[in-house]
């Protein structure tokens, strides 16, 4: 999902440089994805990697998105911040990517 083409403007970051509290977009393809309960309410986790590390993605409220699957290849943009010890990304927009 794009908004007015501002995703595509912006440099894509590796994985593993990600850092906490940075605004990032990444690039990668999805390993994971599983429904977890957040504030008694199902939202949906992908685990994304490139060749340099993981990130999660997680969609806040919703427990499918349309496109959304394992293999798949996205680009995620958003404010990184700290989910269960591990990078996320709450709510990101996103690109799917051609298969």
């Amino acid at each position: 999902m794009t908004v007015g083409g501002e995703v595509a403007a912006r440099t894509l970051v590796p994985i593993g440089q990600v850092k906490w509290r940075g605004h990032v977009r990444v690039q990668g393809r999805i390993r994971s994805i599983r429904v977890q309960p957040w504030a008694d309410v199902g939202s949906l986790e992908c685990t994304v990697i490139d060749e340099t590390g993981g990130l999660l993605l997680i969609f806040l409220g919703r427990r499918t998105i349309a496109g959304v699957e394992l293999g798949r290849h996205v680009v995620a943009e958003g404010m990184v911040g700290e989910h269960r010890g591990y990078l996320a990304i709450l709510n990101p927009v996103i690109e799917l990517l051609d298969h």
